[in-house]
């Protein structure tokens, strides 16, 4: 919670696997803001506006399970930053 208030500037989130995205909302919630998690479904490439006004992507965990199995395509992985780059400069 510390790190992510030292970041000031942030407006998007990119959650690495289930654990990272889980864990973004915990944090939400640690913050005071009324999340349900019903209303956020973890799935790669899903996109989700925040109340805090972020946006949060997210993306299957690069570890090698995901992509040694095809899970989790280079191709893949490369478009979660690309639409990320594109929501900062949008």
């Amino acid at each position: 919670d510390r790190e992510m208030e030292l970041l000031q500037n942030l407006r998007v989130v990119v959650a690495l696997g289930r654990i990272g995205f889980d864990a973004y909302l915990s944090h939400m919630k640690r913050r005071g803001m009324s999340v349900s998690r019903a209303s956020y479904v973890f799935g790669h490439g899903a996109q989700y506006d925040l109340p805090d006004g972020k946006i949060l992507l997210c993306s299957y965990h690069p570890s090698m399970q995901n992509t040694n199995t095809g899970k989790l395509t280079e191709k893949m992985f490369l478009e979660i930053f690309v639409k990320a780059r594109r929501l900062l400069e949008g």
